[in-house]
């Protein structure tokens, strides 16, 4: 991943989800290139998603899953005819296709501008998936709600085994299915208790594809008769959050927690979470407001000093107050 973040930082800092133009850009394996025109794409077809992160020629593992899975000749008969599949391939070949040759025609420069935003948007995509490592593969509903992730450390040994692993999750795929389903039938609590069952069944780093879910369940209990605003307000700024950190966009992701914190659906624990999650963007943001960062960690802690967390809080202060001592640095100096 760092290989990624460099390049966007250096390169691409106000390249930002531009459009990539009407037709879906598909590759020689049939996968789309673009996580919104999959989705799109899955919608009008009601069929799930698999999502393939992939830097292939680049690392073994990745080389062997384009080769074993994706250029396999069953791929496309017995895979993309039945799923919507995205590639997001972080190659030094992808690379490539985002620069603009020299003297380059009208149509070249347009088609690198094409690759240089499907590249932004994969990389941001690759965040919100918290990929850490390729190769990674996940599925997904045709809504482009996580099921799972579909390959292990061992990886897929052939196209037999990938197949092998895709259809064990079948079941799983079923269960989200009626799941999601049910969030659109009944009254205005009983979808709100749908989504909630949705989003416990969702496992927590892939709970931000669920924040349209979680705007309308917000929505729908305008008075928290659920009890369970503040959970999915905090749960909002978590996504937004982190949309925007994936962007470089700090500042906002810490307002988006801020404001959240200062709803009154929201109770005294999730408020702490807030101004941890706030202080820690702030102390990972390359900063030394670090006077900054211990007052979100005194407000954390005050707000809830007998809280699970509230020791690691506690820590967190001494360790940011003896960085001040050694440093003699004030806020913003």
């Amino acid at each position: 991943m760092k290989k990624i973040i460099l390049f966007f930082t250096i390169i691409l800092p106000a390249l930002l989800f531009i459009s990539c133009g009407k037709k879906p850009l598909l590759d020689d394996y049939g996968c789309f290139a673009d996580y919104d025109e999959a989705i799109t794409h899955a919608g009008k077809k009601h069929q799930p998603i698999l999502v393939f992160f992939t830097s292939q020629g680049d690392d073994d593992q990745s080389t062997l899953l384009v080769t074993d899975v994706l250029k396999n000749a069953a791929f496309k008969e017995k895979i993309t005819s039945k799923y919507t599949v995205i590639h997001a391939d972080f190659s030094q070949a992808a690379y490539k296709k985002t620069v603009v040759p020299e003297n380059a025609t009208a149509e070249e420069q347009n088609l690198a501008n094409t690759y240089t935003t499907i590249m932004q948007n994969n990389y941001q995509l690759a965040v919100l998936f918290n990929v850490s490592q390729m190769p990674a593969v996940f599925l997904c509903t045709e809504d482009g709600y996580v099921v799972n992730r579909l390959d292990d450390s061992k990886g897929f040994t052939s196209f037999d085994d990938f197949e092998n692993k895709l259809d064990s999750k079948s079941a799983e795929l079923e269960h989200f299915n009626n799941l999601v389903a049910q969030t659109g039938k009944g009254s205005a609590l009983k979808k709100v208790e749908a989504i909630d069952t949705l989003f416990i069944a969702t496992q927590a780093e892939y709970r931000s594809f669920l924040l349209p879910l979680v705007k309308y369940a917000i929505e729908l209990d305008k008075n928290n008769e659920s009890g369970l605003c503040g959970k999915f307000i905090l749960a909002q700024a978590e996504a937004e959050a982190m949309s925007a950190y994936s962007q470089g966009d700090v500042e906002t992701a810490v307002q988006k927690y801020l404001t959240a914190a200062d709803n009154n659906f929201v109770r005294a624990e999730e408020k702490q979470e807030c101004f941890f999650t706030a202080a820690y963007l702030v102390a990972y943001s390359d900063t030394d407001d670090y006077e900054g960062i211990i007052s979100y960690l005194k407000t954390a802690y005050d707000l809830a000093p007998e809280s699970s967390k509230a020791q690691a809080i506690k820590d967190a202060i001494a360790y940011f107050e003896t960085v001040v001592e050694k440093t003699g640095q004030n806020a913003g100096n």
